[in-house]
C-alpha cells in the first residue's frame, strides 16, 4: 500500500499542470517556440494567473495600451506574443519597416537560424510591403517546408514567426479557438 500512495503523491503535482499544456494557446506557444520549456512555463503562469503576470510585466502591457480592464483572454495573447518576441521566435515590425530592419528582424529569428535558412537583400525590393517581402521568402523557402506567418494582435504592426507550411492551418484553428487569427504573413 505504501508503495501506491507513494507513487500518488509523486504523480499529483504532474496531473494539475496538465489541464493547462492542453490549452490551445499553450499549444500555440510550443509550436512556435518550438518546445522551449523555459517559454511554456512562462506561458503556463500567465495563464494560470493572468492578473499577476500582468502587474509583472505591467510595462509591456502599458506600452500595448492595455490594462487589467482587458479580457483575460487579450491578456493572455497579448502576454504569450511578447513572449515569443522576447526569446526570439517572433519578431515585430511596423507596418512602414524599412526593407533593412525587416531583414534583420527575421533573420534573427531563432528558427530562422536554426535551419540555416538563406535571406539575400537581392530577392527584395524595397518599396515593396512587409506581406510582399514575406511572399518572397515564402517562395524561396518553399522546398524547406517553411514559410512566414504572423499572429495578429490588431494593430498595424506585424507579428512574424517562421512556421512549418504542415502546421500553419493547426495554428490557424488554435487560434480561431481563442477568437484570434494566425495566417501567413503575406495575407495579413
Amino acid at each position: 500500500m505504501g508503495f501506491f500512495k507513494s507513487r500518488q503523491e509523486k504523480e499529483g503535482p504532474e496531473l494539475q499542470e496538465e489541464p493547462h499544456y492542453h490549452h490551445p494557446l499553450l499549444e500555440i506557444v510550443r509550436i512556435v517556440s518550438s518546445n522551449n520549456p523555459e517559454i511554456l512555463d512562462s506561458a503556463r503562469k500567465c495563464m494560470k494567473n493572468t492578473e499577476k503576470y500582468y502587474q509583472y510585466h505591467l510595462e509591456d502591457y502599458e506600452a500595448r495600451g492595455m490594462s487589467l480592464k482587458d479580457s483575460p483572454a487579450s491578456l493572455q495573447w497579448i502576454g504569450c506574443i511578447d513572449l515569443l518576441i522576447h526569446h526570439q521566435f517572433a519578431c515585430e515590425c511596423d507596418w512602414c519597416e524599412e526593407l533593412s530592419g525587416f531583414l534583420l528582424a527575421v533573420s534573427d529569428l531563432k528558427n530562422v537560424k536554426r535551419h540555416s535558412l538563406d535571406i539575400e537583400e537581392s530577392w527584395f525590393q524595397p518599396r515593396e510591403s512587409i506581406p510582399q517581402w514575406c511572399e518572397i521568402l515564402d517562395k524561396k523557402w518553399e522546398k524547406s517546408g517553411y514559410v512566414m506567418a504572423a499572429l495578429d494582435i490588431d494593430s498595424d504592426s506585424y507579428v512574424m514567426f517562421l512556421c512549418q507550411k504542415n502546421s500553419l492551418k493547426k495554428l490557424k484553428t488554435l487560434a480561431e479557438s481563442l477568437g484570434f487569427r494566425i495566417d501567413l504573413a503575406m495575407n495579413m
